[in-house]
């Protein structure tokens, strides 16, 4: 598993994936898990105009994160959180994708997006699937 992608907190809420600069990570960002990253590819192949909606925030108190990738026909909705690196004795620990969870949960009006999403994560990531 890699580390993620750091990216700028105030744009994500606003529904925009911007790098953050070596500046920007001094103040506001937050990481995303390769697996959030991977699955903002896919909406954007199945949906150029697909959009990124926070429906949790995560902040100074948490590290919990709750996405939904919006797009013609699906709904994808990633729960990062944060299970291993000592969070809060480690305060770097939530810098690192690596230390997080994701729960992928798909609303699909097709099979075939339910199962490119699947597809995807059981290619590249240890999972549990729950029906």
């Amino acid at each position: 598993m890699g580390s993620g992608r750091i990216v700028g907190w105030s744009e994500l809420k606003q529904g925009r994936l911007v790098d953050a600069s070596r500046l920007a990570r001094l103040f506001f960002t937050t990481t995303l898990t390769d697996v959030i990253t991977d699955l903002c590819a896919l909406a954007e192949s199945l949906d150029t105009g697909y959009r990124i909606v926070t429906v949790v925030p995560n902040g100074p108190t948490t590290a919990s994160l709750d996405l939904a990738l919006l797009g013609t026909g699906f709904e994808i909705t990633c729960s990062r959180r944060l299970v291993r690196g000592l969070f809060p004795l480690n305060f770097f620990a939530a810098e690192f994708g690596s230390n997080y969870d994701v729960v992928v949960t798909v609303n699909a009006s097709s099979e075939e997006v339910q199962s490119k999403v699947v597809g995807l994560l059981q290619s590249k990531y240890p999972y549990t699937l729950i029906a």
